[in-house]
């Protein structure tokens, strides 16, 4: 693939849409999920959609436009993907960029019961409302200098996969769910990358290193996005605090599925670098 010359200047804005916080504004709603609306070079896209009228409702707040804007989803569970009939009402026809698992039969079992958490709509319905699923397992530059980095490999030790999100085949079986369709939204800025991640179930040092690999590109400026560090093993946060010292970030925005304790070690190990990112929060570069 034809790399995009890094040499020409471009500017990123990411505004948080949908996040579990909204901070101390009155006018914005907040809830457990995510999404962002992003502008790169000229071209937007929306990533993620939260999980029911967040997104649009604070993109009104905000004075966001998202009427023609494509949507890129991170993966396919209900806190990433419930919000997308409210947000196709307002986009109207657009391309819609996912993995092929994005639709599978998706559960959580933590406290012992089933609980479904996929993608709580109909592909054909969707369809209908002017989706244009664009689905591919690999990374592709859609947009020069914009990446989905589409399947991550799971190479870091400490970063495993979490037992308790199982699918359940046609014929009832129950295994666990590897959340192939895990993928995260990298834009080329002059100095090196930002990544947006939506949970991060690849393990956000996996997904940071696939990001190089697939760009090309060695430095990363700034991570924004859930991390899922508030889920996992108990060596699964220090490890991680210890391998970003080696990414030299100069911004550091986790939101969502980072969960308060995470967050603050972040905060406390970076507090030069971090930025509490609720609904509303803005990272130009």
């Amino acid at each position: 693939t034809k790399r995009w010359d890094r040499k020409l200047k471009r500017e990123m804005r990411v505004v948080t849409l949908s996040e579990n916080s909204a901070g101390l504004r009155r006018d914005l709603l907040a809830e457990h999920g995510f999404s962002a609306y992003v502008e790169f070079g000229g071209f937007k896209i929306i990533f993620d959609a939260g999980q029911t009228t967040t997104t649009v409702h604070n993109a009104d707040v905000l004075g966001i436009g998202v009427e023609g804007v494509p949507i890129a989803l991170s993966h396919g569970h209900y806190d990433h993907t419930g919000g997308l009939v409210n947000l196709l009402r307002r986009t109207g026809q657009v391309e819609v960029y996912a993995h092929p698992d994005v639709f599978a039969s998706r559960y959580s079992r933590r406290g012992g019961a089933l609980k479904q958490i996929g993608v709580p709509f109909d592909r054909n319905d969707l369809e209908k409302m002017g989706a244009d699923f664009e689905l591919s397992r690999r990374a592709r530059e859609i947009h020069p200098g914009l990446w989905l980095t589409g399947e991550v490999p799971r190479l870091v030790e400490f970063e495993e996969a979490s037992e308790d999100l199982v699918v359940v085949s046609e014929n009832g079986e129950i295994a666990a769910d590897p959340i192939l369709d895990d993928q995260a939204l990298v834009l080329v800025l002059e100095r090196g990358l930002f990544v947006l991640l939506g949970c991060a179930h690849s393990g956000m040092i996996n997904t940071l290193e696939h990001a190089k690999r697939v760009t090309g590109v060695d430095t990363i400026l700034g991570v924004a996005g859930g991390t899922h560090l508030g889920f996992g093993g108990e060596g699964k946060l220090p490890k991680t605090i210890e391998a970003l010292r080696g990414f030299d970030l100069e911004i550091l925005a986790p939101s969502h599925c980072t969960g308060f304790a995470a967050a603050s070690a972040l905060a406390a190990t970076y507090p030069d670098r971090f930025v509490f990112n609720c609904v509303g929060t803005e990272i130009k570069i």
